[in-house]
């Protein structure tokens, strides 16, 4: 989790990037207009905890809340 001083715990960068490792190499990630990122560009980020690290970081946790909360499956479902 992002911690109060704006840290990134290491355990969830850990798990992030556990997460990015599983996807396909020829995937890649589109932050913005301007950025397309290659997974080990995002890993690198995440790494490093820079801004872009912590939009990939945040999106995952989102995700991860919603699938524990079972948003993801009703919104499955619904299709």
């Amino acid at each position: 989790m992002i911690e109060k001083n704006n840290e990134i715990n290491e355990e969830l960068k850990e798990v992030v990037i556990m997460r990015i490792d599983a996807i396909p190499s020829n995937l890649k990630l589109s932050i913005g207009n301007d950025k397309t990122l290659t997974k080990e560009e995002m890993i690198v980020h995440v790494e490093k905890g820079d801004e872009t690290g912590k939009q990939i970081i945040n999106s995952h946790l989102s995700f991860m809340k919603a699938i524990a909360r079972g948003e993801f499956t009703k919104a499955l479902a619904s299709v």
